[in-house]
């Protein structure tokens, strides 16, 4: 993430006069880099926890999907920026240059919402508000002034002095919707919403929660229908059913709940840690 959010906040055209530009070169090893550590981060996540497989299928979350199509968006962003293959595709280099950013703003978008809704490295207020204005700011740095003209040559109007031509509208466009979308993952709700899964599940995944190591926990800090009354059966049967005031599925509630009270725990519980993977919940239940 902090390799995308480089790329765009470092120009490789000067912005100002006398301004030092990144070099092109070393834009695209920045830009290998950020989809190799991406390469590894999806490889070390199977390897560690075979059950990630899991976010791979039509039934994953949302906000991993969002990370699958970042990954299939930072190869289209690398691959085809190759000079031979670029002018091959690409016989104007501002078409190929509005593509480009048009897609770097939506791939900082999925980051977005792939990072902040998992919660590991983006938690509590401040640091998510942080998170969201550096997001927000490298989408906005995107929008590239053309060099300054020479004295006497009548003013142009702002859209008219980015270096995307008659592109120009259209990357406005672009980034004017991907700052809605970065300001909406700030709105309540949203991060619950995106956990939720794209599609229902054919066959769940085993489940067998370790109440042993939970023994600290008052029962009733998870199983509140015992003192409020508000289910008689089992938890799947009440959270995956249509009741109104349940505003996600199961899947996502539970999965926060669980996120939640390890990042948060409750003042007494002291002897907690980071959930570590997907394997310490979902295994086959001892017989």
């Amino acid at each position: 993430m902090l390799l995308c959010l480089s790329l765009c906040l470092l120009a490789v055209r000067p912005r100002r006069p006398g301004g030092r530009p990144l070099p092109l070169r070393r834009h695209e090893l920045i830009g290998w880099l950020a989809l190799g550590a991406a390469l590894l981060h999806l490889a070390g996540s199977v390897l560690s926890d075979p059950i990630a497989l899991e976010h791979l299928k039509p039934s994953t979350p949302w906000y991993e999907l969002a990370g699958v199509l970042a990954l299939l968006l930072l190869l289209m962003l690398t691959l085809p920026a190759r000079e031979r293959l670029r002018r091959r595709l690409w016989q104007r280099h501002r078409a190929f240059q509005a593509l480009h950013v048009a897609l770097a703003c939506v791939l900082i978008v999925l980051l977005a919402v792939h990072v902040y809704t998992t919660g590991r490295y983006v938690h509590g207020p401040w640091r998510a508000a942080a998170f969201l204005s550096l997001s927000a700011l490298a989408v906005l740095a995107l929008l590239r002034r053309r060099a300054p003209t020479a004295a006497g040559h009548r003013p142009v109007s702002a859209v008219n002095a980015l270096v995307f031509g008659r592109n120009s509208r259209l990357i406005i466009a672009v980034v004017a919707l991907c700052l809605v979308a970065i300001g909406a993952l700030a709105w309540h709700g949203a991060a619950l919403a995106l956990r939720a899964p794209l599609s229902a599940r054919r066959e769940r995944p085993p489940l067998d929660f370790p109440h042993e190591k939970h023994r600290e926990v008052p029962c009733v800090a998870c199983h509140h229908n015992f003192t409020d009354h508000t289910g008689g059966d089992s938890c799947i049967s009440c959270h995956r059913s249509a009741r109104t005031d349940l505003r996600a599925g199961a899947e996502a509630r539970f999965h926060d709940f669980c996120l939640g009270c390890h990042r948060d725990p409750p003042p007494p519980l002291t002897r907690h840690g980071p959930v570590t993977g997907c394997a310490s919940c979902h295994v086959a239940a001892q017989p």
